[in-house]
């Protein structure tokens, strides 16, 4: 059975796209701007961020998951 493709764009389906697009460019650079203090954090300090080595991981693949969906989304039709 084929999937129907459905339309649902965010100017569709969003009463107020402009401010919709601004908060997720302002999320995408807030996303970006952790993951750059991140890195230089534990540039500056290595030896303290080891023990958290995981949670940084898995928070610097979350951030960029935001910033890939940013973009992957946001193409035009």
């Amino acid at each position: 059975m084929p999937v129907k493709k459905t339309e649902t764009t965010p100017a569709k389906s969003v009463p107020d796209a402009a401010t919709y697009q601004a908060n997720r460019r302002y999320m995408a650079w807030a996303s970006l701007g952790v993951i750059m203090l991140t890195t230089v954090a534990v540039l500056m300090s290595p030896s303290r961020y080891e023990s958290a080595e995981s949670v940084l991981i898995m928070l610097i693949g979350a951030l960029s998951g935001v910033i890939a969906s940013y973009f992957g989304f946001a193409h035009k039709r």
